[in-house]
């Protein structure tokens, strides 16, 4: 009985100790990654992982996080592929994980995979119904899939959730223009260009949907600006001229 108890002591100090050496290595994977130190933080988070599968470890939840962890830092070097693998292999422990869902989602939709990075988003949401990006993703992956007026939806919650997330402010801008709500559409890319003031293209798209008013001293402004940061843009530079030609036609 003795022995037994030195015997369950020693492992509780074991997984004392592979708890911290895990603990360690996953905040300096994060320390680099912040560094932008990508392969050095996948060597961090490998390790972690290495360490939890060595001790076979039934902390499904740590393991999860390290491999989730790791997919992140496979992301960020451009390694799709093993990113996928890790974040599926997070999601098979850890099913209820929005920020992997979100994640793989994302990289999904870049994979041209819109039905199956929507669902995933939708999983996501359903664990966390306030989570922004999850939002964001799930509006991206409808419109592609031609959802239009579904992902408008999703990008105003994900805008409710967070006012300055400045990519559903031009997504849910071009949807407005597309549908045919240009006076909504201006105060999408008048919010982007507040969080973004240096951004050519959203001068030009705002110009756009100043022209569809009649609103041709806004968008000759509106154009200027997007040639004042974009020298070479052709065709703000046309449709400057095509603006200034009909606010000098619109003076009695």
């Amino acid at each position: 009985m003795k022995k037994n108890s030195r015997s369950a002591q020693a492992i509780l100090r074991a997984n004392q100790q592979n708890a911290l050496s895990v603990a360690a290595l996953v905040d300096e994977g994060n320390r680099l990654m912040e560094a932008g130190e990508h392969r050095a933080a996948q060597a961090a988070f490998q390790s972690a992982v290495d360490v939890l599968l060595a001790s076979r470890s039934r902390d499904d939840k740590r393991l999860a996080i390290a491999r989730y962890n790791l997919a992140r830092a496979f992301a960020a070097q451009g390694k799709t592929e093993r990113a996928m693998s890790e974040y599926r292999a997070a999601l098979t422990l850890r099913p209820r994980f929005p920020e992997a869902q979100n994640n793989l989602g994302m990289l999904l939709i870049d994979a041209g995979q819109f039905e199956e990075a929507a669902e995933l988003f939708r999983r996501a949401l359903a664990t966390d119904p306030l989570f922004a990006s999850a939002h964001y993703g799930l509006g991206v992956a409808l419109q592609n899939l031609g959802q239009t007026q579904e992902a408008a939806f999703c990008y105003q919650r994900a805008i409710t959730l967070k006012p300055d997330f400045y990519a559903s402010w031009v997504n849910l801008g071009l949807i407005c223009y597309a549908l045919g709500s240009p006076e909504v559409a201006v105060h999408c890319f008048n919010e982007a260009i507040g969080l973004c003031p240096g951004n050519a293209e959203l001068y030009f798209q705002l110009g756009l949907a100043y022209m569809a008013q009649e609103r041709f001293a806004d968008a000759a402004r509106a154009f200027s600006r997007a040639v004042e940061f974009q020298p070479d843009y052709t065709l703000a530079r046309d449709a400057l001229e095509e603006a200034l030609y009909f606010k000098l036609a619109a003076k009695p």
